[in-house]
């Protein structure tokens, strides 16, 4: 006859399972939101510490849990009160067992993360994948090595202002490294010569060079963002052309040119998004044009209120506005009161005139 199992080694043996299940997706750490079971046994073992029930549901919850060297550390310390108890012992070996698992799992982990970093390390250096760069840099954020391999290769694929940034975080962990500085002046000659193609060539290429040349915050940034606006409309491209300009105009106001090109091109686009709005009524008021800024200005805030920039061209536009109605006013009050000046002299002329009319003698 089958002996029955006790409900403690029923726990043991299903914890035993779960490990299993755990182990083969590597995934055997411990959790750090304990579960509700492992929350009770634990009140349930601090409420009565001498109580072996209590203290081997207590190492059951923590195994299931993955806790396993907590589980051992509890157990040890049981020995001080229940000694060489046969099924506190049994416990103890699982819990033992179970553990260098999980250390023989975790070392298999280490090992395929070595490898997975190798691999994506020599495919950034050797093939200038960016991709195996970026899984690189996320397995070893601040590895000098890997940084300057990444720069490498957006060097090698024509990206010189990806590059720089890439050398320039490099350059904060490489403690004076002159290689470092070598690699940024070789990025910088060629985001310089892109910069050259970005403002002389045309089409694609020049293009290309505009995307290459773009240092976000660099004094050539409002310049090339222009050119880029001015290629992309001749190109036919009016959608792109308008984010362009509007990136420029964000950066410098009150520029003509860029103006015209915006609220010809959100014209043409019919875009009604808030950004394109507020920079149509960022335009008109360039062009001296402040009444008819109120109205984007107004639908751009109503749709993004706070849109903080568009608040105070709207203030700008409503004083602008105001002082042109004035000054309109007034200048048809004086040319009013100037007609009546110029017709009352007349009158007055004719009236006290001493002229005699001219008439046909008898």
């Amino acid at each position: 006859m089958t002996p029955a199992l006790t409900p403690s080694a029923i726990a043991l043996f299903l914890g035993t399972l779960s490990f299993c299940a755990i182990a083969q997706a590597h995934e055997v750490t411990c959790s750090t939101a304990p579960s509700a079971a492992r929350v009770a046994a634990r009140q349930a073992f601090e409420q009565a510490p001498k109580d072996l029930g209590a203290l081997l549901k207590f190492s059951d919850a923590l195994a299931a849990d993955s806790c396993f060297d907590d589980a051992v550390h509890v157990l040890e310390d049981g020995e001080a009160t229940h000694g060489r108890n046969a099924e506190l012992q049994a416990h103890l070996r699982e819990a033992r067992s179970m553990l260098s698992e999980q250390h023989y799992f975790d070392s298999l982990d280490r090992a395929g993360e070595a490898a997975k970093l190798s691999r994506n390390l020599l495919r950034c250096r050797k093939l200038a994948d960016l991709q195996a760069c970026d899984a690189a840099l996320a397995q070893k954020p601040n590895d000098l090595e890997i940084m300057l391999a990444k720069g490498d290769a957006l060097l090698q694929a024509k990206r010189p202002a990806d590059a720089l940034r890439a050398y320039g975080q490099a350059r904060q962990v490489a403690n004076g490294d002159p290689a470092v500085d070598e690699k940024l002046a070789a990025a910088e000659s060629q985001r310089k010569a892109f910069l050259n193609a970005c403002q002389l060539g045309n089409g694609e290429s020049a293009l290309q060079a505009c995307e290459g040349a773009l240092v976000r915050g660099d004094a050539s940034e409002f310049d090339i963002l222009k050119r880029k606006g001015i290629l992309l409309q001749g190109a036919g491209q009016a959608a792109p052309a308008l984010d362009a300009y509007i990136s420029a105009d964000l950066l410098r106001h009150r520029d003509r040119s860029i103006a015209l090109a915006i609220v010809a091109l959100s014209e043409s686009t019919g875009r009604g998004d808030a950004l394109t709005l507020a920079a149509r009524g960022s335009a008109l008021l360039t062009l001296d044009r402040p009444a008819e800024a109120l109205v984007p200005l107004k639908q751009a805030l109503t749709l993004s209120p706070g849109l903080i920039e568009a608040k105070a061209q709207l203030a700008r536009a409503e004083r602008s506005a105001a002082a042109a109605g004035s000054k309109q006013s007034a200048a048809r009050q004086t040319l009013a009161s100037a007609q009546v000046a110029a017709a009352s002299e007349a009158a007055n002329a004719r009236r006290y005139s001493n002229a005699a009319p001219v008439t046909r003698s008898n």
